[in-house]
């Protein structure tokens, strides 16, 4: 096992009607953080997990067709909320970070890539084949600010989902293919399709033996695969596969029922925000 630590920054926060995520909620105004995973691995040295917002963001959606973005999603952000400020404040500067894992290309997700000019970024190729010729228009209703990618990121992608797939014990619940995101099965890659196409989330095993998976946004709120709750039809504007999605929680739920030593956490969910405001550390 080669993570030797995990720790979560929020990166911002937007808001949304709480009934979008769970139809038995009311309509008032909930916050959805962007959390930031940091690894560290014994080899590939810090490595991040999505990269939340940024100052870049609120640029690019002053112009239209983005500007539709901001006022559909009110974002909530401070400079110094960056990943790259906080990485700083905890003494990593950005050329430390050796690789930024995107598990979907939206735009509070990839909001931060431009500040690490010299990571690698892998994803999967089905993520990135859906926005890459989109138009500004295409893109958004994807999601996706074609604005917050680097000019180089063709130049600097490796594609996770162009190697062999490995077969998933029992220990990864009803997730049976994955992808050995390096060369040792620290961080295993399965694929999320449902929220957008080619999300991935991470199975992170630790050097201590702990296992902790970053989902991404295969939900939204840890309730909603505890409880098996359905967003609202509302949510199926911003969701690319339902089927699938669906599909997503189920398995998530299953997961936590055979395996709740794993920690499950969305990149959205407020018990993940709590973690990341305690500063709290895997190791």
């Amino acid at each position: 096992m080669s993570i030797k630590m995990l720790k979560l920054y929020e990166c911002g926060y937007c808001t949304h009607p709480e009934k979008i995520v769970n139809p038995n909620k009311g309509f008032q105004a909930i916050a959805f953080p962007a959390i930031v995973g940091l690894l560290e691995h014994s080899t590939h040295g810090y490595i991040l997990f999505d990269t939340g917002y940024a100052s870049r963001f609120f640029e690019s959606t002053k112009r239209f067709p983005y500007s539709v973005y901001a006022k559909l999603t009110p974002v909530y952000f401070s400079e110094e909320q960056s990943i790259k400020n906080q990485l700083l404040e905890d003494g990593i500067s950005p050329d430390d970070i050796s690789t930024i894992l995107i598990s979907h290309f939206h735009g509070d997700h990839t909001a931060g890539l431009k500040d690490f000019p010299q990571a690698k970024v892998y994803t999967f190729e089905s993520a990135y084949e859906d926005i890459r010729h989109n138009s500004k228009f295409k893109a958004l209703t994807k999601g996706c600010l074609l604005e917050l990618l680097p000019a180089d990121l063709n130049e600097r992608l490796t594609f996770i989902d162009r190697a062999a797939q490995i077969d998933l014990d029992e220990s990864f619940g009803e997730f049976e293919k994955g992808y050995a995101v390096f060369d040792d099965d620290s961080v295993v890659a399965v694929d999320l399709t449902g929220h957008a196409v080619g999300q991935f989330g991470i199975f992170i095993e630790l050097m201590s033996g702990k296992r902790v998976f970053l989902c991404a946004d295969a939900v939204w709120v840890s309730e909603a695969f505890e409880q098996l709750i359905y967003p609202h039809k509302i949510a199926d504007l911003l969701i690319a596969d339902k089927q699938q999605y669906v599909r997503n929680i189920q398995m998530l739920h299953h997961l936590s029922k055979v395996q709740p030593e794993i920690d499950i956490l969305p990149t959205h969910c407020s018990i993940t925000w709590e973690k990341a405001k305690r500063g709290f550390i895997y190791e």
